[in-house]
């Protein structure tokens, strides 16, 4: 594949960043000729614009890890219409749900569309960037699929998933620390002293955060379904997905649902399709993990200072209506 500057943009996550580091690894690039950033799909076309006037003709861009937001998508299209048209290359990778219109709408354009919901990200671009062959031919991209898919499918059946898993960090972690982690794994690191320090330091904090949201938590039974809300109100760990795991186990929930103070909500479900919930939101991702955004209105926000547990309500009356709209077969996971 000729091309000139390659830039990556890739989701926020372990999958991401895995991603990341197998595009590098399959091209060989370096820190010095490619460009990493990183996106939530409800803002991949804020993030594209950011680039729009640095992507030129002959340079590839990579987009991993990132469904498609109904309320992101169209910028993005505009903006990825105005790149192709200048003459830069343009690919995405993903294992999100789409459907057909919106895998054609990229085609048109000259966007090659690569979508596999057999594997996590990382599987679709170690897989199809370059063929079955080189991935087959690499050992370090065959550990890094199943090291990362481990995780990001909720199977846990590789040991060092719920390391590197937390050493990833939160999205508020550093970007730049997430750079590092995708460059060392596109060389074949997976693991060393620096991963091993981050990981003390994460658990320490992740320990404490599991006791906030405990006591942030709200739980009542709606159209059949025991739904848990959490507000996290405080950055760093522990991820939605360690505490949606705990609240799933711990109330014997149907879905977990946590809130950010910004509005960001993250969708758990061992049994229901939350994708389709999430949908109805506004947002997308997966039938057992999936996100949205919600707006939280000023009054609850103040209120919040003093009683956080008002937004796990305020949360759980928006999860608990909107469940109601979906009907039962389009919701309940097959």
């Amino acid at each position: 594949m000729e091309f000139n500057h390659l830039f990556i943009v890739t989701h926020t996550d372990l999958d991401g960043i895995g991603s990341a580091a197998a595009t590098l690894r399959l091209l060989s690039r370096s820190e010095s000729d490619s460009t990493i950033l990183f996106a939530e799909p409800y803002n991949i076309g804020d993030v594209l614009s950011d680039i729009k006037d640095s992507v030129d003709r002959g340079d590839l861009l990579i987009i991993a890890d990132l469904g498609v937001n109904k309320n992101a998508f169209e910028k993005a299209l505009g903006i990825i219409k105005d790149l192709a048209r200048r003459g830069s290359i343009i690919e995405w990778y993903d294992h999100h749900v789409w459907s057909p219109e919106e895998i054609n709408s990229l085609e048109k354009l000259g966007v090659k569309v690569v979508i596999d919901r057999s594997t996590c990200a990382t599987g679709v671009v170690a897989r199809y960037l370059k063929g079955l062959e080189a991935f087959e031919s690499d050992k370090l991209l065959i550990e890094l699929e199943s090291v990362v898919c481990s995780a990001d499918l909720w199977k846990w059946d590789h040991p060092l998933s719920p390391k590197l898993f937390r050493v990833v960090g939160e999205r508020r972690e550093g970007e730049e620390w997430k750079r590092k982690l995708a460059y060392k794994m596109a060389k074949g690191v997976l693991w060393d002293e620096e991963m091993e320090a981050k990981l003390e330091e994460y658990v320490n904090l992740e320990l404490k955060g599991f006791s906030r949201v405990l006591n942030n938590a709200y739980t009542s039974n709606s159209n059949g379904a025991i739904i848990a809300v959490t507000y996290k109100n405080f950055s760093g760990p522990p991820s939605s997905s360690m505490i949606g795991a705990l609240l799933l186990s711990r109330f014997n929930a149907d879905i977990a649902a946590i809130v950010r103070s910004d509005g960001g909500l993250s969708l758990r479900s061992k049994n229901f399709n939350v994708q389709a919930l999430a949908k109805a939101l506004g947002g997308g991702g997966h039938p057992k993990a999936a996100g949205a955004k919600i707006r939280i209105p000023i009054y609850i926000k103040l209120l919040s200072l003093i009683y956080p547990k008002i937004t796990s309500y305020y949360t759980f009356k928006i999860v608990s209506s909107t469940l109601k709209s979906i009907t039962i077969n389009n919701f309940i996971q097959q």
